[in-house]
């Protein structure tokens, strides 16, 4: 388990110290050849969304690195991160502050700047595996890498950079090998297998780099010919993606003085002890190698130096207690001067053309550790595309989210209107997308289509179903206004232009309470429908009527046809009466114009005979008594016809 000691060498703890407003975690930890990540660290990291800045603090044990980042802190005494005096390590593995100092940038926007506290690299339970992972971690997770050690830039400083050319075999920008460096990303060696190598070479457990030669012969073999260049290639390749790199030099006592007695900046006194020297050898070879490769990698340096703070030993073992009116000036305006250097120059990570927000450090360093984990070496390209298809799935899911939030339940079921608030909801979701995704276009391409069409195929979904429930609520209206038109069609006393009116106010209303264009091909079709059906229903009914007013006229016409004929009949047997009457009338006169003659004839005979005088008057008044009952007898004879 990873163990930080207290200021005075006394008890250690397990667990870190808090300090006012924030405490240290453990950001990874290595025990028994296994690198893990803490959840806690990670968590802080995941909740900083915007672009963060990381200085880490790296070097030999016990030269002071805690008490610098406390400074930057603004921490006093036991506050901050430990500070150790024993010979023990006091941080082991890599340590982060929980609360993220806000800073502002020169374009008035903020960042976050995290600070890292890092294990010695030549601790005494440490292997120089452990070292070098240690030390490329810290440089791939940081945008200024503060190296600190105590006095001046020699040939051993130098090699203790050494690590520098390391970086090669333990970091890679791409999968492909690199020529010398012992094989490529697929073909690392295992942890052990490194250390085994490593002791052969002479750089045994806890040791420093060899000053002859062993540093050259890790990094490809004399660091000479086609295995050298190969090595700077690489290690200018790794440089695009290497932070700030600042050497402070702690207890610093030499008189910057160049040539000819010239006064010299820090600046140049580090560019002067990185050039080349001369000599030829291996080892000479391998010297210059390591600052070719402190060069190359690092584009961005700087050098600070920083005073004895104080002469007394005792008081040295407790500098972070002591109050600065105890430190030497020069130190407490040297720190300063530090810390205001070192908030200048860490500004936010880049990876690429990429900024880093804290969620996308804490995939890179999951990637990382899990690459040295399985004995692979870390591939900055490989890395970061997990990262970034990690980040892009998460703003998939963003994207959904956002448009779900975005897209208004309650929008008119109207097909434009719905498509319009489709574009909007997704014109958010866009924006949220594109706030978190990363990587390169085509990958944010590929995960931008697919949130789209997760969005496209929600919004059909609701489209349908708003539209199904708007045409059903449109035909129920339509319903009821075709059934309340022909009821009032069918009680009569409707003319065709007073039930044209009744379809005009019923479909009124009903545009009134729908909505969409899609119901007006639908209300069209039903105008039609009812003035048709309307229409032919008046029609059937006026022919209906008429029929029934033709039956009515014909039954009258018949019934007028037999009364007529009735009367003809009766006209007609009157007539034959008559005409039977007077044939019998006539018949009666012959035969009383017969009877008279004869009468008459008789009557002279009488007369003549003299005794039928009687008889005759009797047969004249009979003839008399018929002609009273005979108006034709009457006439003819009453009127002298």
């Amino acid at each position: 388990m990873a163990t930080r000691g207290d200021g005075e060498g006394g008890a250690r703890s397990d667990v870190p110290t808090p300090a006012a407003g924030g405490e240290p975690l453990q950001l990874i930890a290595h025990n028994e050849g296994t690198w893990t990540i803490g959840e806690k660290a990670l968590e802080v990291l995941k909740r900083i969304k915007a672009p963060i800045a990381v200085v880490a603090v790296c070097g030999r044990a016990r030269t002071g690195k805690s008490y610098i980042l406390n400074k930057l802190l603004g921490a006093a005494g036991a506050a901050g991160f430990e500070v150790a005096s024993s010979y023990r390590p006091c941080t082991k593995g890599l340590w982060m502050w929980s609360q993220p100092l806000r800073r502002t940038a020169l374009d008035g926007s903020n960042y976050y700047l995290v600070l890292l506290d890092t294990e010695g690299i030549d601790a005494y339970n440490q292997t120089t595996q452990d070292g070098v992972s240690l030390f490329s971690l810290a440089v791939l997770l940081s945008s200024l890498f503060v190296f600190n050690q105590m006095g001046g830039i020699d040939e051993a400083a130098l090699d203790r950079l050494a690590l520098v050319t390391e970086l090669t075999r333990r970091i890679r920008v791409h999968g492909s090998p690199v020529a010398g460096s012992g094989g490529g990303a697929a073909e690392a060696p295992a942890a052990a297998e490194v250390e085994k190598t490593e002791k052969k070479k002479g750089k045994g457990k806890g040791s420093e780099a060899s000053p002859n030669g062993g540093a050259g012969t890790g990094a490809g073999g004399s660091g000479g010919g086609a295995a050298g260049s190969a090595l700077l290639e690489e290690v200018s390749a790794l440089s695009e993606f290497t932070p700030s790199f600042m050497w402070l030099l702690r207890d610093f006592y030499y008189d910057l003085e160049g040539e000819h007695g010239v006064k010299q900046s820090p600046r140049d006194y580090l560019e002067t002890a990185l050039m080349p020297t001369a000599g030829s050898g291996p080892a000479v070879e391998a010297k210059n190698m390591i600052r070719e490769s402190i060069k190359s990698l690092f584009k961005e340096r700087e050098c600070v130096t920083l005073v004895r703070p104080v002469s007394d030993e005792e008081a040295l073992r407790n500098l972070d207690k002591l109050p600065e009116e105890e430190l030497r000036p020069e130190f407490v305006e040297g720190v300063s001067k530090l810390t205001a250097a070192i908030f200048a120059r860490a500004q936010p990570k880049r990876l690429g053309t990429q900024l880093l927000s804290g969620p996308l450090l804490a995939g890179l360093a999951q990637a990382y550790v899990k690459a040295i984990n399985t004995g692979a070496v870390p591939t900055i390209h490989t890395a970061w595309h997990s990262v970034a298809e990690g980040e892009c799935r998460a703003a998939c899911y963003a994207a959904e989210d956002a448009y779900r939030a975005a897209f208004d339940p309650n929008t008119p079921a109207d097909e434009q209107l719905l498509e319009k608030e489709h574009q909007r909801a997704l014109a958010a979701a866009t924006t949220a997308f594109q706030e978190r995704a990363v990587g390169d276009p085509g990958l944010q391409r590929r995960w931008q289509q697919r949130f789209v069409a997760a969005c496209s195929l929600a919004f059909e979904a609701v489209r349908e179903r708003r539209l199904a429930v708007a045409a059903e609520a449109l035909e129920r209206q339509l319903g009821e206004l075709a059934g309340q038109l022909h009821t009032e069609a069918r009680l009569g006393g409707q003319d065709f232009s007073r039930l044209a009116a009744s379809v005009e106010a019923g479909v009124a209303g009903v545009v009134a309470a729908t909505v969409g264009a899609a119901r007006w091909p639908r209300l069209l079709a039903f105008t039609h429908q009812q003035y048709g059906g309307l229409g032919a229903e008046m029609w059937e009914r006026a022919a209906a009527k008429a029929e029934a007013e033709r039956q009515r006229a014909a039954l009258e016409a018949r019934a007028q046809v037999a009364e007529a004929q009735r009367q003809v009949a009766m006209l007609q047997a009157d007539l034959a009466d008559a005409k039977r009457r007077a044939d019998e009338a006539t018949a009666a006169a012959a035969a009383a114009t017969a009877a008279a003659a004869a009468a008459k004839a008789n009557g002279s005979a009488v007369r003549t005979n003299g005794g039928g005088g009687g008889a005759g008057r009797r047969a004249a008044a009979y003839v008399d008594s018929d002609d009273e009952h005979d108006p034709k007898s009457r006439g003819c004879f009453g009127f002298g016809c």
